[in-house]
């Protein structure tokens, strides 16, 4: 079986290390190694993966779920959907086709998708064969971006990502939406942080370092945040960043089912590999979702007001940062 040194980083995967001699459960393993690295909200990691000879099942796990920011558990299971679409790009990287089985048990919702697998697979039309070292590229660009126009040729490409039926993609450069989206932002940093218990919630992730922090500086973090009110900073923060950015993008979905969300994470996902591999980052604004009357207040922006937005993020150019953010070793989430 394949071994993975432990001095090594989840992000430092080597593509030349798959075992393409090993049995097809071998090569699932070293394929799961790639699917870790997708991003979740407040880098929770909400997931658990099981492997039989032919078979990999995705699982939600409900540590990782954010009771209060996300009490539906839309971004959890878009989290999910992220995870499983690298999954995909990875597979396909090395020839494996699958097929995917969303939901396959009515009687444990925590399944969320099954995948099969076959040896000598072709690769999708719409997963450019350039997202798979992208993989270990991306990462959430927190930054101020860069004053750079993204042309319309790439914003195409970006837009290309979006084949799921049901889901709708819009990308704007419009200055009043990104003025509009600004203010439902600036309120939604506002609603959030006056909650004690989002407070605690937010402190709690802080101070498992899983924003890359040191042990001090998160312990720090996680009282700061969970015994003062700092949506005022926040706020001005967040707004700075957005009007930063050279486009703002909104992903939703016409039912709003646990599959569309799960759909809705693979869209993410392809679009933000594709992005990073022109030198291009993303940052999700969760607050407009999490707040549902903002919510709905965005849903009135879009060109399909009726369907349900599950997404906000911003993209444009920056310097990368310096480290991504940790991630949970493979052992960890095997069950």
């Amino acid at each position: 079986m394949t071994t993975y040194d432990p001095k090594v980083t989840p992000w430092q995967i080597d593509a030349d290390q798959f075992p393409k001699d090993w049995p097809l459960e071998a090569q699932l393993r070293f394929l799961l190694g790639y699917a870790i690295l997708a991003p979740s909200s407040h880098n929770s990691q909400p997931w658990r993966f099981t492997i039989s000879p032919s078979r990999i099942d995705i699982h939600a796990d409900e540590k990782g779920w954010l009771k209060v920011a996300d009490p539906e558990r839309r971004e959890l299971f878009m989290s999910l959907g992220c995870a499983l679409e690298n999954l995909l790009v990875a597979a396909e990287r090395f020839g494996l086709a699958h097929e995917t089985s969303y939901l396959p048990d009515r009687n444990d919702e925590s399944l969320a998708a099954a995948v099969t697998f076959h040896e000598s697979g072709q690769r999708s039309a719409f997963r450019d064969p350039r997202l798979f070292p992208a993989i270990t590229r991306r990462h959430t660009n927190h930054q101020v971006y860069e004053d750079s126009h993204l042309d319309d040729d790439l914003l195409e490409r970006l837009e290309a990502c979006c084949v799921e039926e049901g889901i709708d993609l819009l990308l704007t450069a419009d200055l009043e939406t990104k003025h509009r989206v600004d203010d439902l932002v600036v309120r939604g940093d506002a609603i959030q942080f006056a909650r004690p218990e989002y407070r605690e919630e937010l402190g709690f992730w802080i101070g498992q370092g899983v924003f890359g922090s040191s042990w001090l500086m998160s312990k720090l973090g996680q009282l700061a945040v969970t015994h003062m009110n700092l949506g005022k900073s926040q706020a001005k923060k967040d707004s700075a960043v957005l009007m930063s950015s050279p486009v703002l993008g909104v992903i939703s979905c016409r039912a709003n089912s646990r599959e569309m969300q799960l759909r809705a994470g693979q869209l993410y996902q392809r679009l933000s590999l594709l992005a990073a591999v022109h030198g291009v980052w993303c940052q999700p604004m969760s607050q407009v979702i999490q707040v549902s009357e903002l919510q709905r207040e965005l849903a009135d922006l879009t060109p399909k007001p009726k369907s349900t937005p599950v997404l906000v993020f911003r993209m444009g150019r920056a310097a990368p940062e310096k480290e991504h953010t940790p991630r949970r070793a493979l052992e960890e989430v095997l069950a």
